[in-house]
């Protein structure tokens, strides 16, 4: 059904920043849609009615919501839906779709610069640069490295689309049980302790649902090698945060690259702070400047996958 009225709502400052860009791909990817914008629920006109609302999980978006006609078609500006699945809100027999998949690309190149900054060090010798300190290392090679991912949606394969020039021998963990090229072998979910086990670098890409809510746990980590690596760019509750702090602090895993936390920002006094076998990042893995017009790409072809809503989903 074509979009003829579209409602995009996001947070003052970003809409400000955005505004003109959102105006451009409006007309390139939805020509004829009057869209309206809004940055807190009482710049929307009340009674409203819109086809299309677009959105970010906003801490006021029920009250966006409250005040329209249920619309015909709500689209996430992010990839997970964790947070709206928690608003309590009645979306029976909307058309719920998220930008999955839209940042894929950009995740998956972080992956590989946190692999690659582990292994050569870069964020140890910047350090060291800073304080004039000529110390010569060691380096590890990628070459026969283990990669265990656990989800293998778009952002899974993607990491081993970039992983296998690098000649690393890769392994999944994923609960729909579809063949990946280049994935030698597949885990079931059940069978993550021994992917832990098997792995040098164990990668996270799944969304946070009751499943995977602290599937990282201190049994896992107890499982991993001597030396490896954990990457965590899906959400800070898939991991017990203590449970891996304590972890590090025994020495396996050896280290951690870090986009998302259970809290964000960081609190000041968190102990990743202070860990130097720590690379953590401010969320910024799915970062990109293609990231709206991806989106509205998508939207266009009608990309996404349509469903109802509904509160569960597989592991990745």
């Amino acid at each position: 059904m074509k979009t003829e009225n579209a409602l995009f709502l996001q947070k003052p400052d970003v809409l400000d920043r955005q505004r003109a860009l959102l105006k451009e791909l409006f007309a390139r990817y939805l020509p004829g849609t009057t869209c309206r914008f809004a940055g807190k629920p009482e710049e929307i006109p009340s009674g409203e009615a819109f086809d299309l609302v677009i959105t970010p999980q906003l801490d006021w978006l029920p009250e966006a919501l409250a005040r329209i006609p249920r619309p015909e078609h709500i689209h996430l500006t992010s990839a997970g839906r964790d947070r709206l699945d928690a608003m309590g809100l009645d979306l029976n027999g909307i058309t719920i779709t998220t930008s999955t998949g839209v940042n894929a690309t950009a995740i998956a190149e972080y992956v590989i610069g946190g692999i690659l900054s582990h292994t050569k060090q870069f964020h140890r010798y910047r350090d060291l640069q800073m304080r004039q300190e000529w110390q010569r290392t060691w380096l590890t090679e990628l070459t026969g490295a283990r990669l265990g991912i656990v989800g293998l949606g778009n952002i899974g394969t993607r990491v081993v689309q970039r992983a296998l020039p690098f000649d690393m021998v890769i392994r999944g963990c994923d609960a729909a049980g579809q063949d990946i090229p280049g994935v030698e072998k597949r885990y079931d979910v059940g069978e993550l302790p021994d992917l832990a086990a098997w792995c040098d670098i164990l990668v996270l890409c799944v969304p946070l649902t009751p499943n995977t809510r602290g599937l990282i746990n201190t049994d896992i980590l107890a499982r991993m090698r001597p030396g490896s690596l954990i990457i965590n760019v899906s959400r800070g509750q898939v991991v017990d945060e203590s449970a891996l702090i304590n972890a590090l602090r025994d020495g396996i895993p050896a280290g951690a690259v870090l986009d998302v936390f259970d809290e964000e920002p960081l609190p000041s006094n968190h102990p990743f702070w202070s860990m130097p076998q720590v690379i953590l990042t401010p969320h910024v893995a799915g970062t990109t400047q293609r990231y709206m017009e991806n989106m509205f790409a998508m939207i266009n072809q009608n990309g996404l996958q349509r469903e109802p809503y509904r509160k569960k989903r597989r592991l990745s």
